[in-house]
């Protein structure tokens, strides 16, 4: 193969590696969290006599883009009025495909003495304010979010 042939071969080659990173990160740009919604495990709560507060977060994610992208991991907070009550910090596997919606759903639990406060201003209001802040890390960056609730 001749000299000139390699270089407009490498050169399609650099344009096309070009062109798939630019598309890579377009699709970090254009994920979106749909919504976050934490659910109490009730059977779970009682069956440890309330001990811990089992609860499952579900985080609703939309790519836009014309590529997937990997969820590889999350480092989260959780707070209840106010009050920091749990973190989350793991390695997932998940991937968003190209122009599509997935969810991520994430288990934890907290023990009810560390919360006991918490538990008590949601029995004399009626309500709380659940918040999840943190980030998740893709194959091509960290995408920041931060949700609240009143359930």
């Amino acid at each position: 193969m001749n000299i000139g042939l390699k270089l407009i071969i490498g050169a399609a080659g650099v344009g096309l590696l070009y062109k798939f990173l630019l598309k890579k990160k377009a699709a970090l740009e254009n994920i979106g969290i749909v919504r976050i919604d934490v659910y109490i495990d009730l059977n779970k709560t009682q069956s440890v006599g309330y001990a811990k507060l089992f609860y499952n977060i579900k985080i609703e994610l939309f790519n836009s883009a014309d590529v997937a992208v990997n969820i590889k991991s999350i480092d989260a907070n959780i707070f209840l009025n106010g009050m920091e009550i749990g973190d989350l910090q793991g390695n997932l596997k998940t991937i968003i495909p190209a122009k599509s919606k997935n969810t991520i759903n994430i288990s934890a639990s907290v023990n009810t003495g560390n919360i006991i406060a918490s538990i008590l201003d949601i029995i004399s209001e009626g309500s709380a304010k659940i918040k999840v802040e943190g980030s998740l890390g893709t194959d091509l960056g960290i995408i920041e979010f931060s949700k609240e609730k009143i359930v």
